[in-house]
């Protein structure tokens, strides 16, 4: 939540986020959504992450810190803690992470699946619980009780850290940042966008996320396209868009090949913060929480 003061002195209350449903995409496999407003017209973001619940659950990702309580809520309402078996980390950043401490303390059967560099970029923070820790690196394979699950970096990320995964048993591929669209509203397939939004959403925050796109030789970028597209995966989930069906994999991963011959992505400058600042300390009647 974000308190901002108006012109009269009162205090408004801003959501920047809201709980959305939690969705299931395959058998026993379920995103956990947040939805956060971007600040400026009319446009907003997914955070997800991802819940399997089988023999040895498995928790994805942990959420943003800001979102705790329905985070919470809407994953142990999937998966009993004390039932959880494994937390895979994708990467380290905040809205990855922001949950962790909390998710090891509640399942103290689970063992955290991540790489060694995210133990050295977090350990200014804290030091991971390395007793309790499984290695894995892309192209890695640990089984969780009734399904293989293989370690894929994704087509674009943001931190050098960055692994998606494979449940081999169901084909749903997490693809972490990649494969993200901004959306209009709280929609559950891309198919519901304006194509032309879609296709410019799509293509402006794989930019964003990935600013070394303007070096890539494009062959060689397509050949690791090539790598995800073997997966043959049945659904792709984001963390920051609805999860993609059957042709919209094809579709999206079409669109990441263009990504070596594009302009790197205009981003907001002083121009939009003041406009953001501006919606904060407007006059308008205050927003509920």
């Amino acid at each position: 939540m974000t308190n901002a003061t108006s012109p009269q002195g009162e205090t408004a209350v801003m959501s920047i986020n809201r709980r959305c449903e939690p969705q299931r995409i395959a058998p026993d496999t379920w995103v956990i959504r947040q939805m956060f407003g971007e600040g400026l017209a009319p446009a907003s973001v997914y955070v997800n992450s991802m819940v399997i619940a089988g023999p040895e659950p498995v928790i994805v990702d942990t959420g943003p810190a800001v979102a705790r309580d329905d985070w919470m809520n809407d994953v142990f309402s999937i998966v009993d803690p004390a039932d959880v078996r494994w937390v895979f980390l994708s990467h380290d950043d905040a809205d990855h992470v922001g949950n962790l401490r909390e998710v090891l303390d509640l399942c103290p059967r689970a063992t955290l699946v991540s790489n060694m560099f995210t133990v050295e970029r977090m350990s200014a923070d804290y030091l991971l619980p390395l007793h309790r820790m499984l290695i894995v690196n892309d192209g890695d394979r640990f089984t969780a009780g009734d399904r293989a699950m293989l370690a894929v970096v994704p087509p674009t990320f943001d931190s050098p850290t960055t692994s998606g995964l494979l449940d081999t048993r169901t084909g749903v591929y997490w693809g972490v940042d990649s494969f993200g669209t901004a959306v209009t509203s709280e929609v559950t397939d891309v198919a519901e966008l304006e194509p032309n939004f879609y296709q410019a959403s799509f293509l402006q925050m794989n930019r964003m996320l990935s600013p070394w796109h303007q070096w890539l030789d494009a062959a060689r970028y397509d050949v690791h396209l090539d790598r995800v597209r073997s997966l043959r995966a049945s659904v792709v989930a984001s963390a920051h868009g609805p999860a993609l069906h059957g042709d919209q994999i094809g579709t999206a991963l079409e669109m990441l090949a263009q990504l070596p011959d594009l302009p790197v992505a205009p981003l907001p400058g002083q121009a939009e913060l003041e406009l953001v600042v501006a919606s904060f300390t407007s006059p308008s009647p205050a927003v509920a929480v």
